[in-house]
This record gives C-alpha cells, sequence and structure tokens, in this order.
C-alpha cells in the first residue's frame, strides 16, 4: 500500500482519482512548515505539492520511504532538487497541462486584435454606433510567424492553419521532420520579419532572445504587422514597441504579459487604443487547473506503481551512491554539451561522444548529462536527465557513441564532436581532480581551461601584442579579467583565445575587440 501526502489545495478530478486507487492511502495536511513536514514525512512514499511547502534538503533526511515528489503545475523552486535526486526521489511536475490554454487564449487574442473587439465593446457600452471605425482584418490567407514552435507553439501553428493562414515558423532546435508533420515552414527569422503579417511569440526568455522584438527588428517586418505576445513580457522591447505604433510600422499588439507585471498604470502602451491587453491569464482555465490535478496524480501513482516516468525534472536514481560518485564528470559532460551549443554557428543536427578510461563504464548516462547542457542553454522547458534524449529525438539531433575521434590522451576523458550545416566543432574535457575540470582541446587547438563562469572565446591571428590590445580594450570597458588561456596552430597562425571575466561583457566592448584587424571572431558564454 503507497501512503501519499497531499500539502495543497488539488483539483476535485484530482482527488477522485487518489480515493479510487485502491492501493494508494491518502493524507491531506495544509499549511504545513518546514518543521512540521519534517517530522511527519518518514512514513510517506509519495508526496504532491504546489508551491506552500518548500521541500528542503532539512526535509529531506527525515523522508526515509519517500520515492515521488509530484508538483502541481510548472515551477520547481520550493523543491531541493540536488538532494532529492541524491537521495534517489523523482522531482515531477505538469509543464504541458496549460498548453492548450495557453495556444487557445493566443488565437483568441489575434481574433480580438484584428477585429478590434475590446475597442468595440467600450464603444457600445458608451452607446457609441460607429462600425465604421472598427472595421477589422481577416486571419484567412494571412501569413503568421510563429517564434518557438514547442508545446505552444506547435499547437498555435495547428490552429492557425485551420483559418487558412500560411505558418511560417523560427525555432533552431526544432528538426525539418517536425515542422513538416505540423505544415509549417521553418525559416530564419529575418525571413519570419519580413513576410509574416501577424507574429505570434512562444520561445524561452534566455539572453539571445530578450528583447528579441526591438527597433531593429521592428525594421525589418512588414508594414502594419500585428504582434501577438502571450509568452514572457522581456521578449518585447515595449518602448520600442511604442514608437513603432505611433509611427504606423506595427498596426497592433496584443499582449497577455509584461516586462513588469501588473503593468504600471503610467505605463505608455496604457495610452495607445491599438493595443489590447490582459492581466496573463494565458494558462488561467478552468480546464488547465482540472489538467493540472490530474495530471500529477497520474504520474505519481505510475511512478509508484513502477510504470512510466513522465515530466521528471531530475533523475529517477537507482543507485544515489554512483551518481554521486560520478557528479564532477556528469557536471563537466553538462558544460562541454553547453559549449558546444554556445559556439555553434549554427542549429545542432549531430551529436558524437567518446569516452576513455572509466567512463565508458557509465556512457548512458554521460551522454544524457552531455546533451542536457547541449539544449538547456536556449530552451524555455527545464531539460533533465529524463527528457533530454527526447527533446533531442524531437530536434532531429543525430546521438551517436563512437571511438577514434582524434583526441588528446588522458587516463579519463569526454570527447564531443557536434556537426551542423557546413561546420563542426570538437571539444574535450577531463577532471585534473574532483574540483578541477578542464576543457583541454578544441578543434586542433590545445587548451587549458577551467571551463565556468563569463568567458570571451576569441577567434584570431596570432600577432604581437594582440593579448595587450584585447585587455586594454576590455579595460577600458571597466571589464576585470579573472584569468586568461590560450591555444595557437603554430606560432603566427591562428589563435583561440578564453578570457575569464568577472561580469558581461558590453556589446560596445565586443564590437571595439572585432574592430581589432587580428580578431576574426568573439562569442561570449556562461558556464
Amino acid at each position: 500500500m503507497h501512503k501519499i501526502l497531499v500539502t495543497d489545495e488539488l483539483s476535485p478530478q484530482g482527488m477522485d482519482m487518489l480515493a479510487s486507487a485502491p492501493d494508494v492511502t491518502v493524507d491531506v495536511k495544509k499549511g504545513l512548515s518546514e518543521a512540521e513536514l519534517a517530522e511527519i514525512i518518514a512514513p510517506y512514499h509519495g508526496l504532491i505539492i504546489r508551491s506552500s511547502v518548500k521541500i528542503t534538503a532539512a526535509v529531506l533526511e527525515h523522508a526515509d520511504n519517500l520515492q515521488v515528489i509530484g508538483r502541481a503545475g510548472v515551477g520547481v523552486d520550493n523543491v531541493d532538487l540536488e538532494a532529492a535526486s541524491l537521495r534517489g526521489v523523482i522531482v515531477m511536475n505538469t509543464p504541458g497541462a496549460n498548453s492548450m490554454a495557453t495556444a487557445e487564449h493566443t488565437i483568441a487574442m489575434m481574433l480580438a486584435l484584428c477585429r478590434n473587439i475590446p475597442q468595440a465593446y467600450h464603444a457600445m457600452l458608451e452607446l457609441k454606433w460607429n462600425r465604421k471605425q472598427f472595421v477589422g482584418v481577416q486571419l484567412y490567407q494571412k501569413t503568421v510567424g510563429i517564434v518557438g514552435l514547442g508545446r505552444i507553439g506547435s499547437r498555435v501553428a495547428l490552429r492557425c492553419r485551420a483559418f487558412g493562414m500560411d505558418v511560417l515558423a523560427y525555432d533552431p532546435y526544432i528538426g525539418a521532420d517536425a515542422a513538416r508533420e505540423l505544415g509549417v515552414t521553418l525559416v530564419e527569422l529575418d525571413e519570419l520579419f519580413a513576410r509574416a503579417d501577424f507574429i505570434t511569440l512562444h520561445t524561452a526568455l534566455t539572453p539571445e532572445t530578450k528583447e528579441i522584438i526591438n527597433a531593429e527588428t521592428i525594421a525589418k517586418m512588414k508594414d502594419g504587422v500585428r504582434l501577438v505576445n502571450c509568452a514572457r513580457g522581456a521578449l518585447v522591447n515595449e518602448s520600442d514597441l511604442v514608437a513603432a505604433i505611433q509611427s504606423g510600422k506595427i498596426a497592433g499588439a496584443a499582449l497577455d504579459v509584461f516586462s513588469a507585471e501588473p503593468l504600471p498604470a503610467d505605463s505608455p502602451l496604457r495610452g495607445l487604443p491599438q493595443v489590447i491587453f490582459t492581466p496573463h491569464l494565458a494558462a488561467s482555465t478552468v480546464e488547465a487547473q482540472r489538467d493540472v490535478g490530474t495530471q500529477i496524480v497520474s504520474q505519481v501513482l505510475d511512478a509508484l506503481r513502477g510504470g512510466d516516468i513522465r515530466n521528471a525534472v531530475n533523475m529517477p536514481l537507482a543507485e544515489p551512491n554512483i551518481v554521486q560518485k560520478m557528479a564532477p564528470f556528469l557536471h563537466l559532460a553538462e558544460t562541454i554539451g553547453s559549449l558546444q551549443t554556445q559556439l555553434a554557428e549554427g542549429r545542432i543536427k549531430r551529436v558524437e561522444v567518446e569516452f576513455k578510461g572509466e567512463l565508458n563504464q557509465q556512457v548512458k548516462l554521460l551522454t544524457v548529462a552531455l546533451l542536457k547542457g547541449v539544449l538547456s542553454p536556449n530552451l524555455e522547458e527545464r531539460v533533465n536527465y529524463i527528457n533530454a534524449p527526447h527533446l533531442a529525438n524531437r530536434r532531429g539531433i543525430v546521438v551517436s557513441q563512437t571511438t577514434g575521434l582524434d583526441a588528446r590522451n588522458y587516463p579519463n576523458l569526454i570527447t564531443c564532436r557536434v556537426q551542423w550545416e557546413n561546420g563542426s566543432r570538437l571539444i574535450s574535457g577531463t577532471l585534473f581532480s574532483p574540483d578541477e575540470p578542464r576543457i583541454v582541446q578544441i578543434d586542433n587547438y590545445r587548451m587549458d581551461v577551467r571551463p565556468e563562469g563569463q568567458i570571451l572565446v576569441l577567434e584570431s591571428q596570432d600577432v604581437p601584442g594582440f593579448l595587450g590590445r584585447a585587455g586594454t580594450i576590455l579595460g577600458d570597458a571597466g571589464i576585470n579579467i579573472a584569468a586568461m588561456r590560450f591555444g595557437r596552430t603554430e606560432p603566427g597562425g591562428q589563435t583561440l583565445t578564453f578570457i575569464k571575466v568577472d561580469s558581461p561583457v558590453p556589446q560596445t566592448a565586443i564590437d571595439a575587440l572585432l574592430a581589432f584587424e587580428p580578431v576574426e571572431k568573439v562569442v561570449q558564454v556562461v558556464l
């Protein structure tokens, strides 16, 4: 008999599922403090939570029988994932429960925007009857550009096709086959901006996508384009959006999310009749809340019964001692994967891995860790040891274990070669000690780089005075250099330089580095 503790409000449908399970006993105890939860948690095999309790390492120390924690919702910031993993406790959430609600809200916002429904409604309240003022446009035979083709974006794509729209999408992590199944044409971002009558955002918020809608990108768009954002407020530079609407470049915008929430009373967006708003409602439906409850109950029951494990945000550890032993190498593998993605010059299509020494005994575990690193920098959903292979497959990434990669000789070595259209890169790493990870090779460059923190990677010619000039440029920008490592093919040949800095480097300094004649490329990475 499995004992489950529920600490928060759960939908009636979810509670009914628990009550009807013949192999489960359920206790509901709300409003527990950390100390109270630690005191009672020992006999429970499953725990279903929302956000009111914190599952800390101290609580988990008392969880002698706990096998699974189910978060009815997306965020798991209130769970110590590392402590749970080391104790072999699965932590899962319900990331897809509100996808349909958000997709439908996006379509509702698009329709309301092009038919001026909120504005017409308010005019009617004021006893006005001015039909000519609210003449709209149709979706039929228009082109929609979807930025981000994940769970929500793909649902929006299907619904836009049902309206007879041509659907373009930009998502560098979606494979051509997946897009073809949706009836979507994958294009580069500039082409999407140039062709779309409607643009809707469904991408993760990353350093690369922050304010992806700005004055520069707006200038590339069609005159009279309409924008919908039900994703993240910070994807849009709101000042640039206001200016574009005032100039007529953008005909209108429908916004559910904002850079500051609640939307400030003095926001210039409020004074624009071409903009419609909702207060972050996309995921707020009765059905979504119902589904959150039923999905998490189903997932927890399956996990306790030894069935499928879905939406795990950590790894279900059968042997925690192995993971503890391998933890430094797992972190190194993730770091190599992340570095590969941040340096790649196109969408990664193939990942080849080779492990030397005792690492050969944990090939699967290390490969998943490396894939987690490859995928994490650019995906909104939490990438973990459970879903990384599936996400890689979804994005058309071919993964293979190989031998004979042209790598240096170390007792234990992780080597990864990734390929993209017309390019590839090989990176190798090892541990000098458990807390001394090193990148020891990048392509033909022998390196000795500690991969952590904010790093500038420069490709350049090997000329006298290069390092001094680079240091001066960064110093003039107020950037402190913590460490500098470089490798070269031969004296006077090509040089690869890693400069670790104490703070992010502004674009002005990067531009100054690129203007220095020997420098061919500058990439800023965070590890």
